[in-house]
């Protein structure tokens, strides 16, 4: 069998091969094992807001109570599958958690451990993500269970 080679066939090949050299984008898949959670707490006339940290311990200012009862706070656990290598990290964002009565709380994630950015060692990692809630209408925010949707972009690269 005889093959001649023509030169627009070399080009063709020559594209080819350096789209197949390309790094590929890393691939990164997140599983949401535990939500966040700020617990059970009360604020009175000055607002204020109500920390939860990677650990799960919680920090207020103004004046916001954060109550032993009920639900307890907990940071977000999301178990991330990535190649190992991948330099990961994470867009912050702000939230709003309504109320079943219409009122709304502002939520900003921030804090996570491993910190951000972070060299994947594993193919698996653990992230444990905190945020802060802000109680901006003193003395207006009714009681009652807040709920919402938090976005969460994970940047990968190598």
């Amino acid at each position: 069998m005889h093959f001649v080679q023509h030169p627009a066939g070399w080009a063709a090949t020559g594209i080819l091969c350096l789209m197949y050299c390309l790094p590929a984008i890393a691939q990164v898949t997140p599983t949401i094992v535990q939500q966040l959670s700020f617990g059970t707490f009360c604020a009175g006339q000055s607002g204020g807001t109500i920390s939860v940290n990677t650990d799960g311990a919680t920090t207020t200012t103004g004046d916001v109570i954060p109550i032993g009862k009920g639900s307890m706070a907990t940071p977000a656990v999301i178990e991330l599958q990535a190649p190992v290598g991948s330099r990961i990290s994470i867009l912050e964002t702000n939230s709003l958690l309504k109320g079943g009565n219409g009122n709304s709380l502002s939520l900003r994630i921030k804090a996570s451990d491993p910190v951000m950015p972070f060299i994947t060692k594993t193919a698996r990692t653990s992230i444990h993500i905190g945020g802060t809630l802000t109680i901006s209408k003193p003395g207006q925010t009714a009681s009652g269970k807040y709920n919402g949707q938090v976005f969460i972009t994970f940047l990968a690269g190598e």
